[in-house]
């Protein structure tokens, strides 16, 4: 998702509450991502031992 222009559509309309939700859905992705990576790296890990 392109937050910059999510967020800049919401500042010229000046709606505070979305712009909000924006920010907590940007770093409740962020979180995601890293939760990903790191399952990922657990099932490589996982099936090196496996081997």
């Amino acid at each position: 998702m392109d937050w910059d222009a999510a967020r800049k559509h919401c500042q010229e309309k000046d709606w505070k509450w979305t712009l909000d939700l924006i920010d907590k859905y940007q770093k409740e992705m962020e979180r995601l991502k890293v939760e990903n990576v790191k399952l990922k790296r657990q099932l490589v890990l996982r099936s090196q031992i496996n081997k």
